[in-house]
């Protein structure tokens, strides 16, 4: 007959603790049934370690967490990089660009410098037309005109002639100045012999103005072969002046050498101081 199951012994546990297949002494939940948590940015490394306390007891507070672990010291690292390397790219267009003026072909470049020479060629011409026209514009208007002299007295003294002339100035638009040629003279001769030689004086006339002016000659009739005294012959005279004309009109200024030729006959050359002028006729001329 038996009696009542005594309590397994101590020794009859430890056996059973012995065994492999024996269930653990503690029972865990699994993790799949754990409530979904709301998601986050994964812990610190040194958490993961302590966050999944899957204890039974979810209701005790968490036991106080161990120290961070000490964050280890940076290190640092030195990279060369070769000088001849490129690690940036230029943006797409300017690849774009590069690549169309390397096949711009070298004709191009040729006719784009023929281009250039014949437009400076072209406008090199225009300007020289321009300055031709102005040229010409201000030529036939500012044109000069021959003065006009004419004699209206002579006078003989016993060392000098003195002859009185009528200028006058017919350019309308432009004033004169007449001086002495370089080298220039006034001379008054007979039958190709010199009877007197002097200066011009310096006269200056506006536009279309009329003035006298008086010549003296240094000189004598002794020398000279003349017509007897009392004689009714008329003698002709040759009188001419080397003159040097500057016209100017504002900005505009010409020059001119002037040469004027009178052809004088004369009555009473040895008989009186004032001789009688039986014609005269003076002739200008530009020189230049």
């Amino acid at each position: 007959m038996e009696g009542p199951r005594l309590p397994p012994s101590a020794t009859a546990h430890e056996s059973d603790d012995d065994k492999p297949d024996d269930p653990p002494s503690v029972w865990h939940r699994p993790t799949s049934s754990l409530p979904a948590l709301p998601s986050q940015d994964p812990p610190p490394h040194h958490w993961r370690n302590h966050s999944l306390n899957l204890s039974p007891l979810l209701a005790t507070p968490p036991p106080s967490l161990p120290p961070p672990d000490s964050i280890p010291e940076l290190e640092t690292y030195v990279v060369q990089v070769p000088r001849d390397q490129v690690y940036w790219t230029p943006p797409p267009e300017h690849a774009k660009y590069v690549e169309k003026r390397r096949n711009i072909p070298k004709k191009n470049k040729k006719n784009g410098c023929s281009k250039r020479l014949m437009w400076f060629f072209i406008i090199l011409v225009v300007f020289g037309c321009l300055l031709g026209a102005i040229t010409l514009i201000l030529h036939f208007a500012f044109s000069p005109t021959l003065p006009v002299f004419a004699v209206e007295r002579l006078t003989i003294k016993p060392s000098n002639f003195e002859v009185t002339l009528r200028a006058e100035n017919p350019t309308s638009n432009m004033g004169v100045s007449y001086l002495m040629k370089k080298n220039g003279v006034v001379s008054l001769t007979y039958k190709n012999k010199s009877l007197g030689r002097g200066k011009f004086p310096k006269m200056s006339q506006a536009a279309s103005e009329s003035n006298k002016v008086n010549v003296k000659l240094d000189g004598s009739t002794k020398n000279a072969v003349l017509p007897p005294r009392g004689s009714k012959q008329p003698v002709s005279l040759v009188l001419m002046m080397e003159l040097k004309a500057e016209y100017e009109a504002g900005p505009v200024k010409k020059n001119k050498e002037v040469l004027v030729t009178c052809d004088v006959k004369v009555k009473g050359l040895l008989d009186a101081k004032k001789v009688e002028i039986v014609s005269e006729n003076c002739e200008s001329e530009f020189k230049n």
